[in-house]
């Protein structure tokens, strides 16, 4: 790969140094600047997509002026992942169904993101700067919510039915609890592998624990616990990990049980997950109901028998990429109880299901078993990499359990940042086998 980042030559041109310099920390402004999604409205495109052009468009002058080289990872994962990005847009390109151009742009253009971040993360130090930049926005995240949370303030509601719950910086309040459970789980893994300064990971994996209960997510509430344990059993370090996620923990029992809102809420957060799981019955439409009456009257429910008709009517190859929202608002919208307003699916493999059939379904499942393994091999080296390794493919295991609850996985930016720096970690690793087996064959 190239060379390690950080460094500058002096005899280079201005324009090559500052190329080098937006390469070196252009990863870390992505990672500082992608929970910012309210900038959408001031600027109507986030502000981490224009720091995305210029880092590519550096990316893109280094490889012009041969100073970088492009390397593409290589695998069975890889090869899976193209597969079902494929099918995905073909599937899109067949049916083109209404409203779907923005799920079709995210997985046309989010593979390339991170490819860039697989590309411009060449070194420890690169992987380092990546994570505590994670951290940092983060606790940037969870201070803001605290602060608005006390003053009874929002930087934007765009959705009035959730206005009453912070979003912080996200779109949706959901969505920021998954981003804190991340947060959470990073916190206590760079704890234990002493990857991040001490101060930092302990205040965000708390600062985590007291705020994502102000979200009242359901699946924050019924997920973060589960999350920030299996962080500690990632860890090669579990005594330190443990310490630490008990202080997450702390952070977080207290913070929900001493708030009566927050309290009724993770009660109501056990019986959604039930509900939620509960079978459904595809054969009929959801029956009436008053929205927000019960846990287990979620709207999730109608959702997901809705989804498993399409499936069930279209098994081989679903009703079209994107095509679910369309479907369900036309052909299916017998499912739509009096009261419910929601049309968008919200759980990933339910939506897989009906819009791309079993060949999607099963390329999904295929990728992330062999994703799975490829990453427990890495493990298995114990070598300079295995921790970050370990820590990149830690995070999708969340990302995918949130997204059967709140949709968006391949929509997810945080599950594409997770895998560029996966697979950059194996490509060092790889490099790292092969010049230490040079220099043994070199000595022999």
């Amino acid at each position: 790969m190239a060379l390690e980042s950080g460094g500058v030559d002096r005899s280079a041109s201005w324009l090559t140094r500052s190329a080098e310099l937006v390469a070196a920390y252009g990863p870390a402004a992505v990672i500082l600047t992608l929970p910012l999604e309210f900038t959408a409205i001031l600027l109507h495109q986030q502000l981490s997509r224009f720091v995305l052009l210029v880092v590519g468009a550096a990316f893109v002058y280094l490889l012009a002026v041969r100073r970088r080289a492009l390397v593409v990872p290589r695998g069975p994962s890889i090869v899976l992942l193209v597969l079902l990005l494929a099918a995905s847009l073909v599937s899109w390109a067949l049916t083109r169904r209404p409203g779907s151009t923005n799920s079709v742009i995210d997985i046309a253009l989010y593979p390339f993101v991170a490819l860039l971040i697989c590309n411009l993360v060449v070194s420890e130090r690169d992987h380092r700067r990546a994570w505590i930049a994670f951290l940092v926005s983060a606790l940037c995240v969870a201070v803001l919510g605290a602060g608005l949370y006390a003053s009874h303030g929002h930087i934007w509601a765009p959705n009035p039915a959730v206005a009453h719950r912070l979003n912080i910086t996200f779109a949706d309040p959901n969505i920021t609890a998954r981003f804190l459970t991340l947060a959470a789980c990073a916190g206590v893994y760079l704890y234990a592998e002493r990857r991040a300064p001490t101060w930092l990971a302990v205040s965000t994996a708390a600062a985590c624990g007291i705020v994502l209960p102000l979200t009242f997510s359901r699946s924050g509430l019924a997920l973060f616990i589960a999350m920030v344990l299996l962080a500690v059993l990632v860890a090669f370090n579990r005594r330190r990990a443990l310490a630490i996620a008990a202080l997450a923990l702390l952070a977080f029992a207290l913070s929900t049980g001493l708030n009566p809102d927050t309290r009724q809420r993770a009660t109501d957060a056990v019986a959604s997950v039930v509900g939620v799981t509960a079978p459904a019955h595809t054969s009929s439409p959801a029956g009436p109901a008053v929205q927000g009456a019960s846990a287990l009257d979620d709207n999730r429910r109608y959702l997901i028998a809705a989804g498993l008709t399409m499936f069930k009517d279209h098994p081989l190859f679903g009703v079209g990429f994107g095509g679910y929202q369309h479907e369900i608002l036309t052909t299916y919208h017998r499912f739509l109880p009096s009261g419910y307003t929601d049309s968008v699916s919200h759980t990933s493999l339910v939506t897989v299901l009906a819009e791309q059939g079993l060949i999607g379904a099963l390329l999904l499942i295929a990728f992330l078993v062999q994703l799975a393994r490829e990453s427990l091999e890495a493990r298995r080296r114990r070598d300079a990499w295995a921790p970050w390794s370990s820590l990149a493919a830690m995070m999708v295991i969340p990302i995918f359990l949130y997204s059967l609850f709140e949709a968006r996985f391949l929509q997810e930016p945080y599950l594409w940042l997770s895998l560029g720096l996966l697979y950059s970690a194996q490509l060092l690793a790889g490099q790292w086998r092969g010049t230490v087996a040079a220099v043994e064959r070199k000595a022999a």
